[in-house]
């Protein structure tokens, strides 16, 4: 609903990740959802999450007066096998927040760890993108341009596709 709540969700990763030993890649919140990309070496995924999500939920509820199930639906995930699948994973994480609308540049978009990633702020130093970074030479400068390509395509297929 609005920064106190987008923190309140933030600061209770940062428990879990602690908790499981995980390491974040990405993250990015937008309106109704949030996406993650992370690193979790064991098959706790299941449980750390169900923390998460019920930790902010009881958060969420006891803040806004509210009763009842928040989260709704169970978590997806995937495994991402290859480094050009977790580039492209990498992209599709941060750029959910222009994919919404929310803003025009992913870079702008506050609650993303891209900007952490690029070196533009240190708003989430929990973030480790040594391994996105590790697959473009760990060059920022060719982060941006993937995932600044990745956007530009998306755009291109969406103004053919409304033809």
């Amino acid at each position: 609903m609005d920064e106190v709540d987008r923190m309140s969700w933030i600061r209770r990763l940062v428990v879990v990740l602690d908790r499981f030993s995980w390491t974040c890649l990405a993250f990015c919140q937008v309106t109704t959802h949030v996406h993650l990309l992370l690193e979790t070496g064991d098959a706790s995924l299941p449980l750390g999450m169900k923390q998460l999500n019920h930790a902010y939920s009881r958060h969420f509820n006891d803040r806004h007066a509210r009763a009842g199930q928040f989260v709704r639906r169970r978590y997806c995930s995937r495994r991402v096998r290859t480094g050009s699948d977790l580039l492209g994973v990498y992209a599709y994480v941060v750029l959910n927040a222009v994919e919404a609308g929310l803003t025009p540049r992913v870079e702008d978009w506050r609650w993303c760890s891209y900007s952490t990633t690029l070196g533009l702020t240190d708003d989430f130093a929990f973030v480790d993108a040594s391994r996105v970074l590790g697959e473009v030479d760990g060059s920022r400068e060719r982060l941006r341009a993937f995932v600044d390509a990745r956007l530009e395509a998306r755009r291109s297929s969406s103004a053919t596709a409304g033809v």
